[in-house]
């Protein structure tokens, strides 16, 4: 048979609160007729877990906030959530004779709904406490770890070795290398992925397939499509549509090379 979810569980608990106090009477209620006493205490205990319900969360909340125990931040949460519970109970029992409600009223309308309150509370935590738990896996996706290549590592064909370190999926044209603090990220026609390497090495394996553009980027000529200027500052947009920075003292060189148009960056 399958356990009661929490909702049904809390509904049972309130609805037999409602016929505990209903026939108990208690603070002077006995003194009304069956009938009324039971629509005050539905009142009542509807109202009141409707504010007290989130307490249990409010008071985690505020204990990770302030530093508070837990016990100590789910009293002031309740000490809260009973104002506006005894406002709404007080001024709904005056009904039209609202304008008779005094302090003394409000007070001793305060300390009952915290009472209840503070029971109810307890009763939620008692039976979270008992209820059995079950663990969810945290569903992650982890950054491979990197693969720690030698730089003497050739291919026989002379090829770049890191291709055949890269997963399957993502081998291919090489577009571009990208340093990560002491990792390099490889842009290949079918995506990135990293590898603990340096970039002189892999720059090396290349064989001149392209230029370190900048302290961080080298490029495969193959990739470039255009010439992007920002104000003094010249970018290369490669075929997947990454721009890449080009360091202010490689312009002359790529335009020795026939790599940037004229008109792209000044003199």
């Amino acid at each position: 048979m399958r356990p009661p979810r929490r909702w049904q569980a809390e509904l049972a608990v309130l609805v037999g609160l409602i016929l505990a106090l209903t026939a108990l009477g208690p603070f002077g209620s006995y003194e009304t007729p069956v009938g009324p006493r039971l629509l005050h205490w539905s009142m009542y205990l509807v109202t009141g877990y409707a504010f007290f319900r989130p307490v249990i969360a409010a008071g985690g909340a505020l204990s990770r906030q302030t530093g508070l125990p837990r016990a100590a931040a789910i009293a002031a949460a309740c000490a809260l959530g009973a104002f506006p519970t005894s406002m709404v109970i007080v001024f709904a029992s005056a009904g039209s004779d609202w304008e008779s409600v005094r302090v003394g009223g409000l007070v001793t309308g305060y300390l009952q709904t915290l009472i209840i309150g503070a029971t109810v509370t307890i009763v939620q935590l008692l039976a979270r406490r008992d209820a059995p738990r079950v663990e969810h896996p945290a569903k992650t996706d982890p950054e491979p770890e990197p693969i720690v290549v030698s730089p003497e590592a050739l291919k026989s064909d002379g090829l770049p070795a890191f291709l055949d370190l890269m997963p399957p999926h993502l081998r291919g044209e090489v577009l571009c290398l990208e340093n990560e603090d002491h990792y390099l990220r490889v842009h290949s026609v079918h995506g990135s992925a990293m590898i603990l390497m340096r970039m002189r090495d892999a720059v090396a394996q290349l064989d001149g397939k392209g230029v370190r553009v900048h302290r961080s980027w080298w490029v495969a000529r193959a990739a470039v499509v255009d010439t992007v200027r920002q104000d003094r500052n010249l970018r290369l947009r490669l075929a997947d549509g990454r721009e890449v920075p080009v360091a202010r003292a490689m312009v002359p060189e790529l335009r020795a090379l026939g790599w940037l148009r004229r008109e792209s960056f000044p003199s």
